[in-house]
C-alpha cells in the first residue's frame, strides 16, 4: 500500500512540476523572448508583475511541502517560504488589476475571486505560523498553492483536448469560462475534500469505535 502511494504522490508531483514547466515556456519564456499580445502590449507593467510573481511562487511552492527539507534545512525552508509568500502577494494583487481588464469578459468575476483567494489564504498561511499554529499554516499553504496552481490549470486546454470534460463547444468564449471556472475552483474544493472532509469523517469513524469498545 505504502508503494502505490509514493507511486501516486511522485505522479502527481512530476504533473504539477510538469504543468508548471509549461506554464513558463509558453508565458514567461515567451514574454522574454519578444512575443506581445495585446495584453501585454496594453498592460506591460501588470502582465511582467503577474508572470513574474507566479513563477517565483512555482519555483518555490514544491520545496514547501518537502518534509526532508523542512527537517534537514530548516532556514531554506523558511527563507524560501518568504519568497513564496512575496510572488503569490505579487501574482495575486496583479491579477486583481488584470481581472478587471481581461478580454474574456465572462472571465472577469472568476479572475477577481481567485486572485482575492490566492491573497487570503497565502496570509492565512503567514498569520498561521507566525502564531505558531502549523498544522493550520500547513492547511493554508495547500490551499494557497491550489489557488496558484490554478493559473497553470486553465491552460491544460491548450495540450489535450478537454471534450471529455465539457463536451463539444463551438462557442470559444463560452468554452473559455467554462475551462476558467472549471479549474479555477474544483481542485480547491477537491483539496478540502482531501484536507478536511475525508479526515474529519475518519476521525467521528474512529471515536464512535472507540465509545462502542469501551461499552
Amino acid at each position: 500500500m505504502k508503494i502505490i502511494e509514493r507511486l501516486l504522490f511522485l505522479m502527481s508531483w512530476t504533473i504539477i512540476i510538469g504543468l508548471s514547466a509549461y506554464f513558463f515556456l509558453e508565458n514567461v519564456g515567451v514574454y522574454f523572448t519578444g512575443y506581445r499580445s495585446d495584453s501585454y502590449i496594453n498592460n506591460p507593467i501588470w502582465v511582467s508583475a503577474h508572470l513574474i510573481g507566479g513563477t517565483l511562487a512555482l519555483l518555490t511552492g514544491p520545496i514547501q511541502f518537502s518534509k526532508w527539507i523542512r527537517n534537514k534545512y530548516l532556514n531554506f525552508h523558511r527563507l524560501t517560504g518568504k519568497v513564496y509568500i512575496i510572488g503569490a502577494f505579487i501574482a495575486g494583487l496583479s491579477a486583481i488589476r488584470l481581472s478587471l481588464i481581461s478580454s474574456c469578459l465572462p472571465c472577469r468575476v472568476s479572475l477577481f475571486i481567485l486572485a482575492v483567494l490566492v491573497l487570503f489564504t497565502t496570509f492565512s498561511a503567514w498569520w498561521c505560523v507566525k502564531n505558531g499554529n502549523i498544522k493550520a499554516h500547513q492547511q493554508f499553504m495547500v490551499r494557497s498553492y491550489i489557488c496558484i496552481l490554478s493559473f497553470v490549470a486553465v491552460r491544460i486546454g491548450g495540450i489535450i483536448p478537454l471534450d471529455f470534460l465539457f463536451g463539444q463547444i463551438e462557442d470559444p468564449t463560452f468554452g473559455r469560462t467554462v475551462n476558467e471556472y472549471f479549474f479555477s475552483f474544483v481542485p480547491i474544493i477537491c483539496g478540502e475534500i482531501f484536507m478536511i472532509w475525508i479526515p474529519t469523517l475518519k476521525n467521528i469513524k474512529r471515536k464512535t469505535n472507540r465509545n462502542k469498545a469501551g461499552r
